[in-house]
């Protein structure tokens, strides 16, 4: 397992935080109502547009690619802001 150093810690972080930014600006939620439990469909109620508006967000945001097929398997949101550390941070390891 590789320990990231401070700065890894603070990038993950920045992601993490601007994610929960965009999440609660697409479903209308103050940030701090967003956790890494936060679930799509249960919790915030997600329907297909809101999940186009999030895609183009975070790509946008982040300047990645996030394949559709690879959408249904972030569930919560803690789960799609590892996905987009794994995209970002995947040769940094």
């Amino acid at each position: 397992m590789v320990i990231p150093n401070n700065n890894q810690q603070n990038n993950f972080a920045l992601v993490a935080e601007k994610t929960k930014k965009i999440i609660s600006e697409i479903f209308s939620k103050n940030v701090n109502e967003i956790s890494e439990e936060t679930s799509f469909i249960s919790d915030l109620h997600a329907k297909s547009i809101d999940t186009i508006a999030l895609l183009a967000a975070l790509e946008g945001e982040f300047k990645i690619k996030i394949p559709s097929q690879e959408v249904q398997g972030n569930q919560t949101v803690g789960q799609a802001i590892a996905y987009i550390e794994s995209k970002l941070f995947k040769n940094q390891e």
